[in-house]
């Protein structure tokens, strides 16, 4: 019976992965005999016949150029191997032997909250040469070691069916269509009438296909759960969401919160988990109401559907797993997890210099606040025929000469009125972040991980004042300085004031045609602030 199963479904795959390549096949041979005949009747009508055949030829034979062409899929991520991480390679032969299948040749680290496995391949992916295992670092961090086997379990067994073995010509029949239908010139009449039929006949295929890999993905949700037991699997399916979304807020917001700057977390997963504890309420809620949308060409059935499914097994699970979190499964994981994060960055990120998280907080916020700065002061030191320093800037400001800051726009020039508003908020911004880096660096300002925000700066509450009101007042029309002065004055170091200057350098001079300053050493944003080890 179940080599009767097997075949039905073999024979299924076989109809369904072949309608739509064979049906351009069928198209392209059919409009090429047209055009042969009709040159056999009229040279000329075939030409005319041609100019329209041609294209449409063309995007077919692309179409089936990408069904047929080689796909490769660069391996990425932290290699793990075996006689480093015997404990993690042992339970994944384990997990893929209840799955009855084969274990993976490498297992690989990456940044992603993901796991997948997948296989190269020869002869339009209908012969295995290479079987990969990637586990997402995110997982290993945040899983317990059974919701993780849960996890391995799933993504094993979608390669315990032989009928697995054409999933990737399936991916490949689906790709080309996909391609065909975005090159399709809608509007050349036959073009036209191409896209209908492939849109057509396409879709109800595709639809089938989607059927089919949808059971296939509820048998590997049952394979799971008589691996490591119905409970496991649906608390590893509840954590995948909210894992997904931290890791992303994290990644996009926080771990990059110094990159301009120049700096990255030293541990980066400490900051993830203190996200995630900051996060609990939303992150709950993700996991009692999963996501449910779904549409006809989706893969994977609801994860509602799924979990109700995998609890109504009531499986208790055939394999020992250890207790405790998936990072027990490893030996000394941070550096495999930190090192994994790294390769899912640009390469630039290994040159970044590695900080404890108060110190990335710091750096991050001054550099936000500092964007435009050193323009500001290079401004302020051309017109005042003086060094790029705050003081210098805001001397200019007493000087009435603010509208001489605004940055020429391009195409028609400004207003009168409009170029001033556009100076006022220019060196707005560009004097808060003086200030506020002058002040951080006297100790006046504080900068405090505050998560899941990615930091705040707090003014020691000697001064009672507000920041944004005494440079709104610098800026305003008259200017007023004075309060402003005071603040940094009081703030200042009893062995000196240490005020924010620009990046030039000692031997350059801001202003044009002036004479050198010389001798006088820069005092750029990141100085006195990074005080972060080297990594």
């Amino acid at each position: 019976m179940d080599i009767v199963k097997l075949l039905a479904r073999t024979v299924t795959w076989v109809v369904l992965v072949s309608v739509v390549p064979l049906g351009m096949l069928v198209l392209i041979v059919g409009l090429v005999g047209f055009n042969v005949w009709a040159f056999t009747e009229s040279p000329v009508t075939a030409v005319k016949i041609a100019i329209g055949v041609v294209p449409t030829v063309l995007v077919l034979g692309r179409g089936l150029w990408v069904l047929a062409a080689r796909i490769d899929h660069p391996v990425h991520g932290v290699p793990v191997r075996e006689h480093e991480q015997p404990e993690l390679w042992a339970l994944v032969r384990r997990l893929a032997e209840v799955a009855g299948t084969a274990p993976p040749d490498d297992i690989h680290l990456v940044a992603q909250a993901n796991a997948a496995v997948r296989e190269d391949t020869r002869l339009l992916g209908l012969i295995a040469t290479r079987r990969h295992l990637f586990i997402g670092a995110p997982l290993v961090a945040e899983l317990t070691s059974a919701q993780f086997a849960a996890v391995l379990t799933h993504e094993l067994a979608h390669y315990s069916n032989r009928d697995t073995r054409f999933a990737g010509i399936a991916y490949r029949s689906r790709r080309a269509f996909v391609h065909t239908l975005g090159t399709i010139n809608r509007d050349d009449l036959l073009q036209r009438g191409l896209h209908f039929l492939l849109r057509h006949t396409g879709g109800v295929t595709l639809r089938a296909s989607t059927r089919l890999s949808r059971r296939q993905e509820s048998a590997a949700d049952e394979a799971a759960a008589v691996a490591v037991g119905s409970a496991a699997t649906v608390a590893a399916f509840r954590e995948l969401a909210p894992i997904a979304e931290s890791w992303d807020v994290f990644v996009n917001n926080h771990l990059v919160v110094g990159w301009d700057a120049g700096y990255l977390p030293a541990d980066a997963f400490s900051g993830y988990r203190r996200l995630c504890a900051a996060l609990h309420d939303e992150l709950a809620g993700l996991r009692a109401d999963p996501p449910a949308e779904s549409d006809p060409y989706d893969t994977h059935p609801p994860l509602a559907q799924r979990i109700a499914a995998i609890e109504a097994l009531a499986a208790p699970g055939t394999v020992r797993v250890p207790a405790g979190n998936a990072l027990g499964l490893l030996r000394d994981p941070l550096p495999l997890l930190d090192a994994a994060l790294l390769d899912g960055l640009v390469p630039e990120a290994h040159g970044k210099r590695r900080v404890d998280w108060p110190t990335l907080v710091r750096v991050g916020g001054v550099a936000a606040l500092t964007g435009n700065t050193d323009q500001v002061l290079a401004t302020a030191a051309r017109l005042t025929g003086r060094p790029p320093r705050l003081r210098t800037l805001l001397d200019a400001l007493d000087a009435g000469r603010l509208g001489e800051f605004a940055p020429d726009p391009a195409g028609q020039p400004d207003s009168p009125r409009v170029r001033a508003e556009r100076a006022r908020l220019y060196v707005h911004k560009g004097l808060f972040g003086a200030v506020v880096a002058t002040l951080t660096d006297a100790g006046a300002i504080r900068w405090q991980e505050s998560w899941p925000s990615v930091g705040r700066m707090v003014l020691d509450q000697r001064f009672r004042a507000s920041l944004r009101g005494l440079v709104d007042a610098a800026v305003a029309s008259p200017p007023n300085t004075t309060a402003l002065r005071a603040l940094l004055d009081a703030a200042a170091p009893p062995h000196g004031r240490r005020e924010h200057r620009g990046t030039a350098a000692g031997n350059q001079d801001p202003r044009a045609d002036g004479p050198a300053q010389g001798g006088q050493a820069p005092w750029p944003v990141g100085d006195g602030l990074h005080g972060g080890r080297p990594a």
